[in-house]
């Protein structure tokens, strides 16, 4: 098939405002029950609460040209979105233009280059909490960098499998005859329903022939691809938003999920007293708005679910909450990061405590399947003015200087970066790795398994509060009488006893 060559290119209906959160409360992982919300927080919510139901939700981390997102023969999103949770089911299909990146909890990522596609045939986990991912490559060029901290994967194509046996880069080129699948680091295991099985190494090819599926050619090469390059650049992308992060990330439940890093390399992290550990993005003023840009998508079976437009915008719309502060702006503290909501670990919204003057709420859609055969809009885009489009890393610029946020008669400067890994990237240094080299006698355990990192001295932040998902109905005022006395007889003397 022809891909054309590498080139370098850095409402429906509403509902009014229910008076409470919608969101559940924290998971199994946390060791702590979310206490209630700072004492002047108004808990005011976005809409209701989705309908409970078990999918694992992974990032669309990377959007270039045309990409179409599938679920069997049916169009979901004619054109897929930054941030948009891929959910399993769902084929991405690129044209002659389209690049997409599927990035997952540990940091792992499938990408997708021009006329090729992809479906996430599996996304689970095991009774431990750990994921279980098998991936269809259905056509075209596509690449997987699985370092498998934390998950099992599976990679399958024209009746193959691979399976990663150490942290692995490798490609599948189903173009054309023979399918080619090439390691470019690690280890991979290669096996078909025909009893067919080896492995590859670095810088080895394999060559399957449909035709023939007992056989295979092993090659003592790699070839090399004008899309070798891509897939470099964006490691290199990403291994740049990993550069520097604090311990904020440290009392969450899976504190190696990359888009930890896209926070701490746009934006700063706050201790504010009475709330705990709050990130606020850089390079915004008092009137930015966190909803200012984006999208509602519609997902069968949860609803309408919030997709951001903003580069670091998949934790602050899948957890915690955001809250207003006067003369600084807004500032998004997680909560239940990683479990609980909508079966694993993501909500279709986040939360919000303040707001600022005059307010104007993103209401979500809702679809209401009990009034009937309401019609829904896969995707309806939300733009508040273009003040809110423009940010400083899209733009090439250098991250600003941090603010100063000024709150109950106190200067609170943000935290300062103290991780730094040797080498960031999907197969890089994580952020739980990358503690046990600079903090050698601190143990640092599975967070998937209720236990993460606690650094020396560290206190836990306080989390979102996230009550049960109800309805709010004002109570209607009832006259209850006084009780009436009860007399109550004066106790019995104490018996006396002889003295011995």
């Amino acid at each position: 098939m022809w891909r054309p060559a590498m080139k370098f290119e850095s409402l429906s209906r509403c509902v009014a405002l229910f008076f409470c959160l919608t969101i559940a409360g924290y998971g199994t992982a946390q060791e702590t029950t979310a206490p209630p919300p700072p004492p002047d927080a108004s808990s005011t919510s976005l809409q209701e609460a989705p309908q409970e139901v078990n999918a694992r939700a992974v990032r669309l981390s990377d959007v270039q040209g045309s990409v179409q997102v599938m679920n069997g023969a049916n169009v979901t999103f004619s054109q897929a979105q930054l941030n948009m949770p891929v959910v399993e089911g769902m084929k991405l299909t690129t044209g002659e233009d389209g690049r997409a990146e599927i990035q997952f909890e540990d940091g792992s990522v499938a990408r997708i280059t021009p006329n090729s596609s992809v479906t996430l045939t599996e996304l689970g986990r095991n009774a431990d909490g750990s994921t279980l991912t098998v991936i269809s490559a259905d056509a075209g060029l596509t690449y997987y960098e699985l370092n498998g901290r934390a998950g099992q994967y599976t990679v399958r194509f024209a009746g193959d499998s691979v399976v990663p046996i150490d942290s692995s880069i490798f490609r599948v080129d189903l173009d054309t005859p023979p399918t080619a699948l090439a390691v470019m680091h690690g280890s991979v295991h290669a096996s078909n329903d025909q009893g067919l099985s080896t492995d590859v190494h670095t810088n080895q090819s394999a060559l399957f022939d449909a035709q023939n599926p007992n056989e295979y050619q092993l090659v003592q090469s790699v070839t090399a691809n004008s899309w070798d390059q891509w897939n470099s650049d964006r490691d290199e992308a990403l291994a740049e938003l990993d550069e520097n992060a604090t311990e904020a990330r440290a009392g969450t439940g899976n504190p190696d999920n990359p888009a930890w890093s896209d926070l701490d390399a746009s934006g700063d992290w706050y201790n504010v007293p009475g709330y705990g550990e709050g990130w606020a993005p850089s390079d915004v003023g008092n009137d930015w708005d966190p909803y200012g840009a984006g999208s509602w998508g519609y997902y069968s079976g949860i609803g309408y679910t919030w997709i951001s437009g903003y580069s670091w915008g998949w934790w602050p719309y899948r957890c915690g909450a955001w809250s207003w502060f006067p003369g600084f702006g807004w500032m998004w503290f997680p909560g239940n990061c990683g479990w609980g909501g909508i079966g694993f670990g993501w909500y279709p919204y986040g939360a919000i405590w303040h707001v600022p003057p005059g307010y104007r709420y993103p209401l979500r859609p809702v679809h209401n399947p009990s009034r009937g055969p309401i019609p829904h809009q896969p995707l309806i885009t939300v733009n508040r003015g273009p003040q809110f489009t423009q940010q400083f890393l899209s733009n090439g610029g250098q991250k600003p200087a941090p603010r100063i946020l000024q709150y109950e008669g106190q200067s609170i400067a943000p935290l300062q970066a103290s991780i730094h890994p040797h080498q960031g990237g999907p197969l890089g240094e994580g952020f739980t790795s990358t503690v046990e080299r600079t903090n050698p006698g601190v143990t640092v355990r599975d967070a998937y398994q209720g236990q993460t990192y606690r650094p020396p001295n560290y206190t836990p932040p306080t989390p979102a509060y996230h009550p049960p998902a109800t309805t709010y109905h004002p109570p209607e005022p009832t006259y209850h009488a006084p009780p009436a006395p009860v007399y109550h007889a004066p106790p019995a003397p104490p018996a006396s006893h002889s003295p011995r």
